[in-house]
């Protein structure tokens, strides 16, 4: 058996539709995989997956099953394998670190995790990062987050999406020195806030362009989203899109740079009013792209030699005896206390960076 630790989120984030997910194909490659919760009974009404789930603050695991762990909370979390052999999955690099400090080293070959024996990688950035922070030789197996088909273009419409919770003051600079243009008449913008996953599909597929507020970012799926709905993208990397923001088929800014981030808007905008080819083109070489490498069957196939080799007769990876395990809840004082932990390490971080930023 593959058990994947999930947090308790109160909704299913980003990163916890990923792990969903991943236990969908692994179970239709024919392994027995299930996604763990800690809250008994724990179950998104909403999110309609198929993938199994146990709950429960402790569960057992038999000789030759694996356990997944999130990145989460960096080393804070690694006393619950109880030293037994663990995989690591990093959606972000945010986390891998967050548990250490300045002044001292963090042990094993996988930082702070002295019992991990691989590390899923959820993209390029990710992977060159955990190839500096990982001893050498460690098995890193890339496995792309997976876009959803109902992310796709509708007739596009003069409308710039953004997403306004992100870096909102840069977007929010750069969007009103396009109000001060004058060139915004007849064109709306549109906040995607507060929707379902299905109601930004829609949005995205109906609008021209998205102004993307990418900041440290393991993906920056958003962004990725959009071109697979046919968006034009203009906006920030955030690290992690670096690896489908590319300028043959992008607007890349430079951080913060909001002046450049209004003029490339403009241009995009002109280029779908008035040169309709150029626009079409570089949107659906976007498109094509995201596509071409997040895809249900390549996320299937990456998954499929990964735990060709995590599984292997003799793989340091599979548990060498039964052993029980506690989830992350198993330590929360109430309901949604972990869940809380995944969200307020990343709030922390922005934080801490913002008020650096502000001092200088």
């Amino acid at each position: 058996m593959i058990r994947i630790m999930a947090p308790d989120l109160p909704s299913p984030s980003g990163g916890i539709k990923v792990i969903y997910r991943y236990v969908e194909h692994l179970c239709a490659l024919g392994h027995d995989a299930r996604v763990w919760h800690g809250t008994l009974g724990f179950a998104y009404e909403s999110w309609g997956s198929t993938a199994p789930v146990d709950t429960g603050t402790e569960l057992d695991f038999a000789a030759g099953d694996v356990l997944v762990m999130p990145e989460t909370g960096g080393s804070k979390w690694s006393f619950l394998s109880q030293g037994e052999p663990v995989v690591m999955l990093c959606q972000g690099m945010d986390f891998v670190f967050s548990d250490s400090d300045f002044l001292t080293d963090v042990p094993g070959a996988y930082p702070g995790w002295p019992q991990a024996t691989a590390a899923l990688t959820v993209s390029d950035a990710i992977h060159t990062f955990l190839e500096r922070a990982c001893h050498d030789g460690f098995p890193l197996h890339d496995v792309p987050v997976q876009i959803e088909d109902w992310f796709e273009p509708r007739p596009k419409e003069r409308r710039i999406a953004l997403m306004p919770r992100r870096r909102r003051e840069d977007l929010l600079g750069a969007v009103q020195l396009v109000r001060r243009s004058g060139r915004l008449d007849g064109w709306e913008i549109v906040l995607i806030d507060g929707m379902t996953q299905q109601q930004v599909a829609e949005e995205l597929g109906r609008a021209a362009i998205f102004l993307f507020g990418a900041e440290r970012e393991g993906v920056g799926l958003p962004g990725a989203e959009a071109m697979a709905s046919g968006c034009y993208v203009v906006g920030f990397t955030g690290d992690g899109a670096k690896e489908y923001m590319l300028p043959e088929h992008a607007s890349v800014i430079a951080d913060s740079d909001v002046v450049d981030m209004c003029d490339r808007t403009l241009e995009a905008m002109d280029w779908f009013d008035h040169d309709r080819a150029t626009f079409d083109a570089r949107a659906e070489a976007g498109r094509a792209w995201v596509r071409s490498r997040h895809s249900a069957e390549l996320v299937r196939s990456r998954l499929d030699e990964a735990f060709a080799a995590i599984t292997a007769e003799g793989s340091p990876s599979l548990l060498p005896h039964a052993v029980r395990m506690q989830h992350y809840q198993a330590h929360a004082p109430r309901y949604g206390a972990a869940g809380r932990a995944y969200v307020s390490a990343r709030r922390l971080a922005r934080r801490t960076a913002d008020r650096i930023t502000e001092r200088g």
